[in-house]
């Protein structure tokens, strides 16, 4: 049998080939931890967050230029257990608890693992919107109730562009609370009367009031549609999984 041995342009070769495949395994390497984000372990819900009046003050962002009125807007994610924003980095995990979306982000939505944003994550929230006022809401409902991210809750049937039971009424002619002018068309009233209830993405309980979505503002009579929004000012008490009141304690 005759032995072939590689000359030493082959062996050349041969070297450089390898150093080729390390360095683009390295380049690959390093893009992929650029691009996807390391999670730890969800931070801890501090005992102090529960049975309190909890207040939010201008969650959100500027809409990007252009924008109009009836653009679907992309979602950014709160979390109630925190008290914080959350990045998007983190739509399938248990960090955030509740989506504002679509237009004007004022479609609001839970973190459940079969549908809406948390789908195929480990989310078990749910969300359901009652008719009282919040201080009127006192038991905390059974889970069968809650919708499971399947539809979020928005523009209600009182306004313009309704969806049926809604957390706010949408005077698109200005005229339904307004006095007809450019400056009180579009404008998003949260109805007083109108509660959400949240399971957040843990299980635990809340309800929310949302106060307005106009930066720095919280009178009605004084929202025009030139004012920064939307930009949630809100309140909510949170209670542990298993309670079955929404208590206030001292």
């Amino acid at each position: 049998m005759q032995i072939t041995y590689p000359t030493p342009k082959n062996v050349l070769r041969i070297h450089l080939f390898a150093l080729f495949i390390s360095l683009g395994m390295i380049s690959s390497c390093g893009k992929n931890e650029d691009t996807a984000p390391v999670i730890g372990p969800d931070p801890i819900t501090s005992d102090t967050m529960f049975n309190r009046l909890i207040t939010v003050h201008n969650f959100g962002e500027a809409l990007a230029d252009g924008s109009i009125p009836t653009d679907k807007q992309d979602p950014i994610f709160f979390s109630l257990e925190q008290k914080q924003a959350v990045k998007p980095d983190y739509q399938r995990t248990t960090r955030w608890d509740i989506s504002f979306s679509d237009i004007y982000r004022s479609f609001i939505n839970c973190n459940h693992s079969s549908a809406g944003f948390g789908n195929d994550g480990p989310g078990k929230g749910g969300i359901y919107l009652v008719k009282q006022k919040f201080e009127d809401v006192v038991n905390v409902p059974p889970d069968d109730v809650f919708r499971r991210g399947e539809r979020a809750y928005g523009t209600d049937d009182s306004g313009a562009f309704g969806e049926g039971l809604g957390w706010y009424l949408y005077d698109f002619g200005g005229t339904l609370k307004g006095d007809g002018s450019e400056e009180k068309k579009h404008i998003a009233y949260p109805i007083e009367n109108h509660t959400l209830l949240v399971r957040t993405a843990k299980g635990n309980y809340a309800k929310i009031k949302i106060l307005s979505i106009y930066k720095d503002k919280l009178d009605p009579n004084t929202w025009v549609r030139s004012d920064p929004q939307p930009y949630y000012t809100f309140q909510y008490v949170l209670v542990k999984a298993g309670s079955t009141r929404f208590e206030i304690k001292p």
